[in-house]
């Protein structure tokens, strides 16, 4: 019994080893994955300031009408990248002159204080380049991102202002993991200047980590505060550590965030340990009381481990392929943000309308639209952020995904008369009608049709009835239309009508097929 006691012991600090060295591993791979998102996106936001400041418009005058049209549209494809609460476009001394927002009062006018001083403490201390500074302002409770750009005279090379671009940390950070729950695998954020701008436990949010009052906190843990100054330094770093806490012991792998060069942010990914020991120990446990036999126990143990740590290894090697195709995908979008913009400046000096340039520009244009709409669906499907439920309006929500893609003359979208406001993740169900609208445009294709959406409640749900003329779905695809990978089209991902399913599933709901006619519903809880 003593032998039999003792191998168990063995064995249930050889399995808790392996586990935490396989989460250290997918954990560093997420980490990793994660920051060159975070890097791609912020260096995307810079590329599109970069070719809003060379515009002739804004190189005349910050001021006008027609620059404060440019800024609007700069603004709009921004929100497509991350959601931007404004762009301003400052003088040299600091004076609003044009504005772009969703929610905000105008600021035209009024002189924006501190961002001189914010600018000139940057280590390089260049005012010609972009800045990327975190905030505090009166329009958030928590530290704003702030990206800078300078606008300068092509001709005296004399700086005419620069433009501003502010977004809440929480609202940028938040689609690419969780940032509320601290008892769950979590992001943290800190700036160049130590300050958390992401945390789980918002009383440490927009406070110095090696300030007393976080120091304290942490009780002064000489094993975090090593690992956090490895990671500022530039390096990958993963480290387990224990606080006198709820949470107790936790793995934490960080690496710096580095956009054009420079190292931005340090962006982390923290497992407390509790959920994984339990699993463990469970096991062990039941396995123990159901049998004394040396060879019979330890077999037993390893099954029962190995049955119930299957469905969680499936899903850890597909987050870690997610993220590499989330890497790929982004990588992608860098240089066809590029292309694209290059296409503008091309067509906007396309003053003789030559039809040759013209025709490659909009072939240039559609295979671009193309490209773009396969990447969203890979980030799309491989984002697993949670849910931030909020009331919306359906008929609201349905209209901006109708006004977000390019619907053909030939086709006629009918929406709802009725209306109904629930509460759901605005930004993923706008995902799933989308598709769904999108996937009815395909199949109607060039023919006259229409697309006629049917709005049902009863008193604990909502069902969005999507109906097509487009021709019948074979019944032999039915069965696998939700499949992930599962396309008909010779340039469809298969990743679409699978991510609208697991959003749906994810809102509690459901979504079905039918055909003849062919039918989408997506039916969500109240």
């Amino acid at each position: 019994m003593a032998i039999t006691i003792e191998i168990y012991s063995i064995e249930e600090e050889n399995i808790k080893t392996t586990i935490i060295k396989n989460q250290i591993t997918i954990q560093e791979i997420i980490t990793k994955s994660i920051s060159k998102n975070i890097t791609s996106e912020l260096e995307l936001i810079v590329f599109e300031l970069s070719l809003l400041a060379e515009y002739d418009e804004l190189q005349h005058d910050l001021g006008t009408e027609e620059s404060n049209q440019l800024i609007a549209q700069t603004f709009s494809r921004l929100n497509s990248i991350s959601p931007t609460a404004q762009i301003l476009a400052l003088d040299e001394n600091f004076v609003v002159l044009s504005q772009a927002s969703k929610n905000h009062d105008s600021f035209v006018g009024a002189t924006v204080k501190g961002l001189s001083e914010l600018i000139d403490s940057e280590n390089d201390g260049i005012k010609s380049e972009p800045k990327i500074l975190s905030i505090d302002t009166s329009l958030f409770d928590e530290p704003e991102i702030a990206i800078t750009f300078p606008v300068i005279d092509k001709q005296t090379n004399i700086s005419k202002g620069l433009l501003l671009v502010t977004f809440p940390s929480s609202e940028f950070f938040k689609r690419h993991g969780n940032i509320y729950d601290v008892e769950s695998q979590f992001l943290m954020v800190m700036d160049e200047n130590n300050v958390l701008l992401i945390h789980p436990n918002m009383e440490n949010v927009g406070k110095n980590f090696f300030e007393d009052e976080i120091q304290q906190n942490i009780n002064h843990n000489s094993l975090l505060n090593e690992h956090i100054l490895h990671v500022l330094e530039g390096n990958l770093s993963t480290i387990i550590f224990t606080l006198d806490d709820n949470i107790g012991e936790r793995i934490n792998s960080a690496i710096p965030v580095t956009v054009n060069g420079k190292h931005e942010f340090m962006f982390g990914v923290v497992t407390p340990t509790q959920s994984i020991n339990q699993e463990i120990d469970e096991i062990i446990f039941f396995t123990k009381i159901q049998t004394v036999f040396l060879l019979l126990s330890t077999i037993t143990v390893l099954l029962i481990f190995l049955l119930k740590r299957t469905q969680n290894f499936k899903k850890e090697k597909l987050t870690v392929i997610g993220q590499l195709s989330s890497n790929i995908a982004h990588d992608i979008r860098n240089p066809l943000g590029t292309i694209k913009n290059a296409g503008v400046i091309i067509g906007k000096e396309n003053d003789s309308e030559n039809e040759i340039i013209s025709r490659e520009l909009n072939r240039i244009n559609l295979s671009v639209r193309r490209i773009s709409h396969q990447i969203e669906e890979v980030l799309n499907y491989v984002r697993t952020t949670p849910l931030i439920l909020k009331p919306h309006s359906v008929n609201q929500t349905l209209q901006e995904a109708i006004d977000a893609l390019d619907v053909p003359s030939n086709i006629k979208i009918n929406i709802p008369k009725n209306d109904v406001t629930i509460k759901f993740d605005h930004e993923k169900m706008l995902i799933v009608f989308v598709n769904i609208i999108l996937n009815a445009i395909q199949s109607i294709g060039k023919d006259d049709g229409t697309v006629a959406i049917i709005l049902t409640e009863t008193s604990s749900y909502v069902t969005i009835i999507f109906e097509n003329s487009g021709p019948n779905i074979p019944r032999k695809d039915l069965k696998h239309i939700f499949d992930t990978l599962f396309t008909t089209k010779l340039e469809g991902t298969g990743l679409g009508l699978s991510s609208c399913k697991n959003i749906v599933e994810q809102h509690k709901g459901t979504i079905q097929a039918s055909t003849d006619p062919v039918i989408f519903s997506v039916r969500l809880p109240k």
